[in-house]
């Protein structure tokens, strides 16, 4: 009898006794600079269209809203630059290419940002800062406005009763700061 006692006492100082067993996993948190620049897919063309006689004297304005989009993990500048030097005539007897100066890029903000700093550029086959900023974002937007030139710079290239379309590739590129 004592000794199934001090069994039942030896099964109840057990019970009090928690048997854990643990092991341990580190985590870490790896942090790899990623810089993304998108372009709205619903927006790969931009037509600068001349209409009127007004469109020539003044040249055109085509804006773009939420034109780019940017992802960068650290301070960022957004380049501009034409893929050529010279505009390529689609269609016609002659594949002519011309040189368009004065073609103008104008980026600005879809939001209220006092850390980023715009700036207008000619396009050039020199990539150019359009827009500079201090801080990372993860989504940050921009409109873009596309300004054709003025004058008579273009009407040297109309032809009687066609209508003549040139056309050159606009790169936009994405820099750590």
């Amino acid at each position: 009898m004592m000794r199934d006692v001090l069994f039942i006492c030896a099964l109840f100082m057990l019970s009090l006794v928690k048997t854990n067993a643990q092991t341990n996993v580190k985590i870490n948190i790896v942090l790899n600079h990623v810089q993304n620049l998108t372009i709205n897919p619903d927006q790969q063309t931009v037509n600068l269209n001349y209409n009127t006689l007004q469109d020539y004297r003044n040249g055109v304005q085509v804006t773009k809203d939420a034109h780019l989009s940017v992802f960068s993990t650290s301070p960022y500048e957004v380049n501009v630059k034409l893929a050529n030097g010279q505009f390529i005539k689609l269609g016609g007897d002659i594949n002519e290419s011309v040189y368009m100066a004065e073609i103008q890029i104008t980026p600005t903000s879809t939001y209220e940002n006092q850390n980023v700093q715009f700036s207008t550029s000619a396009l050039t086959t020199e990539g150019r800062k359009i827009i500079s900023s201090q801080v990372p974002t993860i989504t940050s937007v921009f409109n873009i406005q596309y300004s054709g030139p003025k004058g008579d710079s273009l009407i040297k290239y109309s032809e009687k009763n066609k209508t003549i379309t040139f056309q050159n590739d606009v790169l936009y590129s994405i820099e750590t700061k």
